[in-house]
């Protein structure tokens, strides 16, 4: 199970493009010593796993002669990152796949045989948000699989003879938790509380304050050692909270605004449960408390569903209608584990047509998730439009000055790069704040035959991109500001030489987006430019949408 899930969780890493949020840049700086992050959005722990996961790297590229020593490895990293990334998205690719032989193993400590344990265990191979969302080297992968380990290892520490070890290993399982993303609180939190009132009940207060407090001791003591680099620069650190807060905490939202989002966003095939298991897993506890259940544990996994649920009207209220796919990923694993020991233990305990019944279903919702990896995996797969693009624009445009929403894969000029620096330092001056000193080996020194003038459009980072972030009040830091007023007007950029501008999704931007500015710009594009061409999307998960082509030379 663990082998393929690996698979369908590697398969495809190199999609094509890189995402934002993974802080590869951080991680290589950790091999130079340096363990403060650029950016504290999260704890840098990930940073220094990535950073073993790139020592690994180097020692292949040794062996495999892609490199011949250190000052090599590092232009490699200047040169094409590809392979940094794809080192990063591995691991993410292992932490992922680990859940797998967890709920393997947890299924059959709450009494399930081995060939129904493996089966729930197999829903967890093909969970398609687990499977997306390990394709990306970001924390929230591991984050979701390190809170189910917690619950794993609470279930080891229930009816044995070796308390301790299991508080201890409890109390590691947190801190990796917090490690990588300090969020885990909004589950973790409710969990505790759960598992404190169940050994209350077995063991008694006195005995669960004490588990409680070791498994405390051990995160007091691993936490601020795994995450050092968050002591080296506290100020930054709750500087970026602040921003973070403003990102995710939606004020505008009415109460309760965000509740039918979720409920449509667990239901959902692809980035949910699916309607099989999210009915399911609405009705585990009424299974769980009849008398027909033949699980162990049973009051744990009331508890547990209980945290679970606390925990997800929580998390919803907190952030309103702001919800992306991977908010509940802990929550939703979760949710996966429970449903499919639900019917795994329902399947057992029946015969004759209500087997057949429970066996329907298990397969159906099974599929269901099949299905789903399945397009997965295909559009990780796919062929980037930003390739077809890139030989269009050198064909027709090639002395033409470019503004892309898509990463596009052919260099850019050093025109084009000190136009970006120079528009870079000019925010940064407006709130005082300086831009990070760039890497000599990151400067163009030289146009390549195939280079072109393009530009990033200049959008904001996802949750201060609303009208709101516009008047809140946070430490504006290195890229994390609100969109730029003069920026989100057509002829800013029609003065300064522009005449093609590439849009990433523009139904979206035209009509939906939270920015009134970034609406109006788009709308302008369509109202004073040629559609010159159209590309129909490809990899929407992957953040490629359909892609317009404007040529605005004569608006």
């Amino acid at each position: 199970m663990f082998a393929i899930a690996l698979f369908l969780r590697t398969y495809g890493a190199d999609y094509g493009f890189f995402h934002g949020d993974e802080r590869i840049n951080d991680a290589a700086r950790v091999l130079t010593g340096q363990l403060v992050p650029g950016q504290h959005f999260y704890p840098p722990f990930f940073n220094y796993l990535n950073a073993v996961a790139i020592g690994g790297l180097f020692g292949f590229g040794l062996l495999t002669d892609m490199w011949s020593g250190t000052a090599e490895f590092r232009q490699a990293y200047f040169t094409d990152p590809t392979p940094f990334y794809l080192a990063a998205r591995y691991l993410t690719g292992f932490l992922g796949a680990l859940a797998a032989p967890l709920f393997y193993m947890s299924a059959r400590r709450v009494g399930l045989g081995v060939m129904h344990a493996g089966i729930v265990g197999a829903f967890a191979v093909v969970f398609p948000l687990g499977v997306f969302m390990a394709h990306t080297a970001k924390g929230d992968t591991a984050l979701a699989v390190a809170c189910f380990a917690v619950i794993w290892a609470f279930l080891m520490r229930l009816d044995t003879d070796h308390k301790q070890r299991w508080n201890v290993i409890i109390g590691i399982m947190v801190a990796l938790a917090f490690g990588f993303k300090q969020s885990a609180l909004l589950l973790l939190g409710p969990v505790a509380l759960a598992m404190i009132f169940v050994l209350a009940r077995r063991e008694g207060m006195s005995s669960a304050l004490k588990s409680f407090g070791v498994s405390l001791i051990v995160l007091l003591v691993l936490w601020p050692i795994m995450n050092i680099g968050i002591l080296l620069d506290i100020d930054g650190f709750l500087a970026f909270q602040k921003i973070q807060t403003v990102m995710s905490v939606r004020e505008e939202d009415g109460f309760g605004a965000g509740l039918p989002v979720t409920v449509r966003l667990f239901g959902d095939t692809l980035l949910g449960l699916n309607p099989v298991l999210l009915a399911i897993g609405l009705v585990s506890p009424i299974w769980f408390l009849s008398k027909s259940c033949g699980l162990a544990m049973r009051d744990a996994l009331v508890a547990i569903w209980l945290a679970n649920g606390v925990s997800t009207i929580a998390i919803s209220l907190l952030v309103g209608t702001r919800q992306p796919e991977h908010l509940f990923l802990p929550n939703l694993l979760l949710f996966v584990f429970l449903a499919a020991v639900v019917l795994m233990d329902i399947l057992r305990s029946y015969a004759g047509w209500p087997k057949i019944v429970v066996a329907i279903t298990s397969c159906f919702g099974f599929g269901l998730m099949v299905g789903a990896t399945a397009m997965v995996v295909k559009q990780a797969t796919a062929t980037p439009i930003a390739v077809d693009l890139a030989d269009y624009l050198a064909e027709t445009y090639p002395n033409s000055r470019i503004q892309s929403g898509l990463a596009l894969p052919v260099p850019h000029t050093m025109e084009a790069q000190q136009h970006e620096f120079d528009r870079l330092d000019g925010v940064a001056a407006r709130y005082g704040i300086e831009m990070p000193v760039v890497a000599p080996e990151r400067i163009i020194t030289e146009n390549t035959e195939d280079a072109l003038f393009w530009v990033d459009t200049p959008f904001p980072m996802s949750g201060l991109d609303g009208d709101d972030a516009l008047t809140a009040d946070f430490p504006v830091q290195p890229h994390a500001w609100p969109a730029q007023e003069d920026e989100w007007q057509l002829d800013y950029w029609l003065e300064d030489g522009f005449d093609i501008f590439i849009v990433n999704h523009l139904d979206y931007l035209k009509n939906k987006s939270r920015s009134t500015l970034v609406r109006n710009f788009h709308a302008e594009l369509v109202e004073r430019c040629v559609l010159d061409r159209v590309y129909d999307a490809r990899k929407p998960l992957f953040l490629e949408w359909e892609i317009t082509v404007f040529d605005c030379r004569s608006a």
